[in-house]
């Protein structure tokens, strides 16, 4: 391991991390996209990186406690529509996101190297998941993955009242693993969030940088099976 102490558990964050979400919510927006003639001459990548933009503010009101998770989910298509001027009800929105969250859930899969990785892991250390997002969703992506095999702990911010990268949340986690800050590493693919902080709550961290991004940040990987490197 880089670090010079013993590490006894391993953080992980769940989307885009374990699951790979963003192409199951790119597949989903494509499909939804397909039930409607209006949007016949619109390409897929445009369409979901509307969604994705929306998606993205939206969220934030979520996390700042400003919405539900419902309003954020009618709102969100209210938004996706209303950017092509086609204006929807609350009730049209929430059907039309219940359409999409089925394609959506139908579409969740691991990355294909999560599995193996977690079962190195496992024999070695406590394996925590902490994620930002709706308890009941997570839950359920949880165990539609399979990853419930892995994950006997599990720490999500609607539950716990705070998310990351408030240090509470992974002060959380280490207690609910019986071990010190300095003795996990998390491990994730948002920087801002996971990876400073993880490193603000005294872990260390891992960051997974699928997207290539430039920086200097020295522990970083670009696949899991890369974590072999440090764990």
């Amino acid at each position: 391991m880089y670090y010079n102490g013993e590490i006894k558990a391993v953080l992980f964050d769940l989307d885009d991390t374990l699951v790979n979400s963003k192409k199951a919510e790119y597949d989903a927006i494509c499909e939804l996209k397909k039930m409607y003639s209006e949007f016949d001459k619109v390409k897929d990548d445009e369409f979901a990186q509307i969604w994705n933009n929306i998606t993205l503010e939206i969220y934030e009101e979520y996390h700042k406690g400003k919405i539900s998770f419902e309003k954020s989910r009618m709102k969100r298509m209210q938004g996706l529509f209303g950017n092509y001027l086609i204006n929807i009800s609350e009730a049209e929105a929430k059907n039309k996101f219940r359409d999409y969250q089925k394609i959506y859930e139908a579409n969740w899969n691991l990355f294909n190297d999560t599995e193996e990785v977690l079962k190195n892991l496992k024999s070695k250390y406590k394996l925590v998941i902490i994620s930002n997002g709706n308890g009941k969703q997570q839950r359920r992506k949880i165990e539609h993955t399979g990853l419930n095999k892995y994950f006997s702990n599990i720490v999500i911010s609607s539950e716990v009242g705070c998310s990351k990268p408030e240090k509470e949340i992974f002060d959380i986690a280490c207690q609910m693993v019986d071990s010190e800050p300095k003795n996990c590493v998390m491990i994730g693919d948002k920087y801002k969030v996971d990876i400073e902080g993880s490193l603000n709550a005294g872990m260390q961290g891992i960051w997974v940088n699928r997207k290539k991004e430039n920086s200097s940040y020295e522990y970083q990987i670009k696949e899991l099976k890369e974590l072999k490197k440090y764990l």
